[in-house]
Order: C-alpha cells, then structure tokens, then sequence
C-alpha cells in the first residue's frame, strides 16, 4: 500500500472512531432493566438487606457545614468527635427549579453537586429534598420547575459519567407548605404526574421516598403515601430550641417510630426517620433516648439534624468539638453500638450483593 492510501485508511478509522464516541469521554454508566443505573437498582435492592446489618447514621449537610465552620468537604463535626463520617448525607435542592446559585438554606447548588458526588464515591447514603415553591395552580410552569430539577439530578456524575444515586423527596410535607393542604388524593396526583416527568426526562439515578412530619395527628401519618412510586418512608421530627422538651419528645418518638416501620412493612418499602432536638438539652440523649428506639425497631437510617452557626446560636442536633463531654460520651455509646452503621462500616451499598 502507498503512502496516500495508508494515510487515506488511516484516517478513516480515525474518523470512525471519533464518530462512533461522539467525540466524548466513554460513559461507564450501564443502565438496568428497569432503566436506572445499575448502581440505582442496586441501592434499591440494599437498602432492604442492609436494615438487618444495622442502623445508617447521618446528619442534614453533614460534611458541607457544622459548628463554627462551612464548605469543607474533608471535614465533618461527626469526624471531629469519633474520627467517622456520617454514612447518610442529605441535601436541599428547593431553588434549583428557578435556577437560583444557592439552595434555601443558603447553600451553593455546586458545592451541593461536588459534595453530594464525592459522598457517593466513598459509599454514602444520598438523599435529597425538594420543597417546591407553589406553582399557583400553573402546571406548565411546574412542568418548567421539573425539568430544571431532572438536569440537576442527572448532573451528578463523576468524570467518568458514573451518575450518584440518590433517594429524592419531592414534596416533603410538613406543615406550612402549600400541598400539604391539598387532599390526599389530590396530594398523589401531583406527586405522580412529578414522577412521570421526571422519568420523562430520562433521570435514571433516582429512587423515590415519601417524608411526612409529624403534625400532632399521628393517625393520620402515610394518608398521602403514592404506593406505586416509593421505595422510602421518611418521619420527620424535630423539635427546635424554643419547643425543646425531653418528655414530650420521648412521647411522640416512642409511638410514631413503630408506627412508621409497620407502615413501610406492610407496603415492602424501608423506614427512615429525619429528627433531633436543636441545642441537645440532655445530655444522654443519644444514648437513653435514640439508641433504644434503634435497637427496638427496624429502621434503614437514622438523620439528623443540621449543624450550623456559632456555639453561642446553639443551632446543633449533634456534638461537636468542644461540647460536653457527658453529651460526647452518650454519642461515642450510640457510635460504639453494634446497631448502628457509620461511614468506615458502610460497605458495598451501590453494588450488587451474593445471595446467601
């Protein structure tokens, strides 16, 4: 062969190449059968297997904020006190919708995006909430919202396009917001049509929860549940400085975390609780009130509350470096507990399990 036609070959398997990749980095992403990720589809299938190894313990932006410090990813405040991560983060993502830089909680959308990804690299539980605005009644610009939130969920990939999983609450009710006046059948259509969109939109990384919070009618808990569409139950309780109350706390935890694992049982989904008492007035609260309610019931994860601001604010659900020591002691017990499970012992959550 000439030099012209070994240039001429040679370029066209170039070319060949080039259009066969798209001129991109090869995506090492491989979609299930069900059209998630592998990955997603596994977590999905852990999460179950993993609620008998033990209790996830996390924290609302654990490793993005704590006392006296933010936007550290390398630090945490459960780092600080027993040298472990928090094996659940939790994120935010009201604002992405209007294409706002930072998230109701003031918090960057990028550094959400780098952290939340970062977590999913070392093996964490991601989860994620969206507290819409109210469209008015406009479902076109909902529609418009929800598209804004499918690129931002499928933007969360790594340099080799492997996308992080995440458990998504769109709509988290708690009282206040607008669709939690909405009847509970109205309540699941919105919910549903949310999901179709976003399946719509090819978000493939996503496994969906329904979070309620406690309202003083625990009789009503799960009314609003879309059955067809959750893997996840989430209770949220929190009680913030002003209203702290040991008892009553004990009271409503005692009833409602049985409550919501026999409710996620009898649908086959996994039971999660989002709670804390701001400024942790007992100190043995870790270890007399939480650690109890996890060994007694069987429950996927355990988050709590976000650390942030100054000492002298008080605005913390967990030790921190410089707490008291009583307070440090009762969490070093829970951390200690062959019942729970932290970051260093969370092992192979993405990744598909031998059956026994």
């Amino acid at each position: 062969m000439n030099s012209k036609l070994t240039y001429m070959a040679g370029a066209a398997i170039v070319a060949l190449l080039v259009a066969s990749c798209g001129g991109k980095k090869k995506s090492y992403d491989e979609l299930g059968d069900s059209g998630r990720t592998v990955r997603t589809e596994n977590l999905e299938a852990n999460l179950p297997r993993f609620v008998g190894k033990g209790v996830l313990i996390g924290q609302q932006y654990g490793t993005l904020r704590g006392i006296g410090w933010q936007g550290d990813s390398a630090r945490s405040d459960f780092r600080s006190i027993c040298n472990d991560r928090p094996a659940v983060n939790a994120y935010e993502l009201c604002g992405i919708e209007r294409g706002l830089k930072t998230n109701a909680d003031s918090i960057p959308f990028s550094l959400i995006s780098k952290d939340a990804v970062g977590f999913f690299r070392h093996g964490g539980l991601i989860l994620m909430t969206w507290t819409a605005p109210n469209p008015n009644g406009n479902e076109q610009l909902l529609h418009g919202w929800v598209r804004k939130l499918a690129a931002y969920l499928g933007s969360l990939h790594d340099g080799y396009g492997i996308k992080a999983p995440v458990v998504l609450f769109p709509f988290p009710l708690s009282p206040g917001t607008w669709y939690a006046r909405l009847s509970p059948q109205e309540y699941r259509r919105l919910y549903r049509q949310t999901v179709q969109w976003l399946r719509d939109e090819q978000v493939t990384n996503v496994l969906f929860g329904y979070s309620e919070s406690f309202d003083g009618r625990p009789e009503h808990f799960g009314s609003r549940l879309p059955v067809d569409e959750t893997q996840v139950i989430n209770f949220t309780f929190m009680q913030p400085q002003a209203q702290a109350n040991e008892a009553a706390y004990r009271r409503v935890m005692e009833r409602m975390v049985p409550a919501v694992v026999r409710l996620a049982q009898e649908y086959n989904k996994v039971a999660g609780i989002t709670t804390g008492i701001e400024g942790l007035p007992d100190s043995t609260y870790f270890s007399s009130t939480l650690l109890p309610l996890l060994q007694q019931n069987r429950l996927s994860y355990l988050l709590l509350g976000s650390n942030h601001g100054e000492y002298a604010q008080k605005h913390f659900f967990a030790p921190w470096p410089g707490a008291d020591n009583s307070l440090i002691k009762s969490f070093m017990t829970l951390y200690n507990d062959p019942s729970t499970i932290f970051l260093s012992s969370l092992n192979g959550l993405y990744l598909k399990q031998t059956e026994n």
